[in-house]
């Protein structure tokens, strides 16, 4: 029978606060726990069973945030060899990727927001100037990040 993942009482605290910080940017409660135990957790690689035991969260619950978790690639799983389990594990390795990802999100936003302004009429002149801010501030962050992350390869 599984067993919860061995954890500190240094491990459970910083697991609810990373788990409360995913959930202030928006992730599912199960979610941000599964995230957050597969951080902190020295077994970088758990079975469904280790979570739900670890986590003391409904198979139903884990089951939805595994398979969410899974398909905005966050988390992945290996299998073992004559071990039909599942082994989920952190997606920290492919962080790039993940940042590009994002970064190419912001840019769809302000490329559907510009398109909106384009086609909104002169009727609200405060919120189309508001709307227009936007898209410059967001361009420039977008512009910014992405100078950032070159310079960063670039050191590496």
């Amino acid at each position: 029978m599984e067993t919860a993942a061995p954890l500190s009482n240094t491990q459970i605290e910083l697991l609810e606060e990373l788990a409360h910080v995913n959930e202030r940017s928006g992730m599912q409660p199960a979610m941000a726990k599964i995230i957050s135990l597969l951080t902190v957790s020295e077994d970088t690689e758990l079975t469904f069973d280790q979570i739900r035991d670890t986590l003391d969260v409904s198979k139903s619950a884990v089951s939805q945030a595994i398979n969410q978790l899974l398909l905005i690639k966050k988390i992945d799983y290996k299998t073992k060899i004559g071990d039909r389990k599942r082994y989920f594990y952190l997606k920290v390795a492919d962080f790039k990727s993940q940042i590009l990802e994002i970064f190419n999100g912001v840019d769809d936003v302000i490329k559907i927001h510009q398109k909106i302004l384009d086609n909104r009429s002169s009727k609200n002149k405060e919120f189309n100037q508001t709307l227009k801010d936007m898209i410059e501030f967001l361009t420039f962050l977008h512009t910014q990040a992405i100078s950032f992350f070159k310079t960063y390869k670039e050191s590496k």
